[in-house]
């Protein structure tokens, strides 16, 4: 019987060999999370009425701190038009979330098979029958964070002797997170 999916997967270890360790797998999940990162705040910038969702973060902000003014001296005047306005707030908070949403529904497909595939190219199969295996180290941080924190070892890497190397995993979250914030600020994405 035909495996697809296996059929791919011996393609794509065989084309993309060279990003199968470090240095070459850290610069090559890099490239791919800034591309997803920069195809979806296209997505958004092209999906979502960016100026209207930066008026509602506005509106939003303003209404927190005259929240935040009436709890803390206490007026009742003011207290009272903040709860006349929540049910307002609450109402563009749901808008904003759904309009946030809609270009990552777009992609959410797509982006767990390309995250499927590299999760299966960066897993070592040591037992063909069970399909037992470890995660591939594919970037060595140059410090040992796991003696500060130890519940990462297994969850985002493992110890090695030059540092904390980490699995495709960690480092794919890492790399996102950072990246994504600062995409989303030089591309006009962010609401803070």
């Amino acid at each position: 019987m035909q495996d697809p999916f296996g059929d791919f997967m011996a393609w794509f270890n065989i084309v993309f060999a060279i990003f199968k360790t470090p240095p070459y797998s850290a610069l090559f999940i890099m490239a791919i999370s800034m591309s997803i990162t920069t195809l979806s705040n296209l997505a958004m910038r092209r999906f979502s009425d960016m100026r209207r969702l930066n008026r509602y973060q506005a509106e939003i902000k303003q209404h927190q701190e005259m929240q935040k003014e009436a709890e803390r001296t206490q007026n009742e005047k003011l207290a009272r038009k903040v709860k006349r306005r929540k049910a307002y707030i609450e109402r563009i908070q749901r808008e904003m979330m759904t309009q946030r949403c809609k270009p990552s529904l777009m992609f959410f497909i797509p982006f767990i098979i390309l995250f499927a595939v590299l999760r299966a190219f960066y897993f070592i199969i040591d037992d063909p029958i069970t399909g037992a295996g470890h995660d591939q180290v594919v970037a060595v941080i140059p410090f040992s964070v796991h003696k500060l924190l130890p519940f990462l070892v297994g969850w985002l890497g493992v110890p090695t002797p030059y540092g904390f190397g980490m699995t495709f995993f960690g480092f794919y979250m890492l790399v996102g997170l950072g990246l994504g914030q600062i995409l989303q600020r030089v591309m006009g994405v962010s609401l803070t």
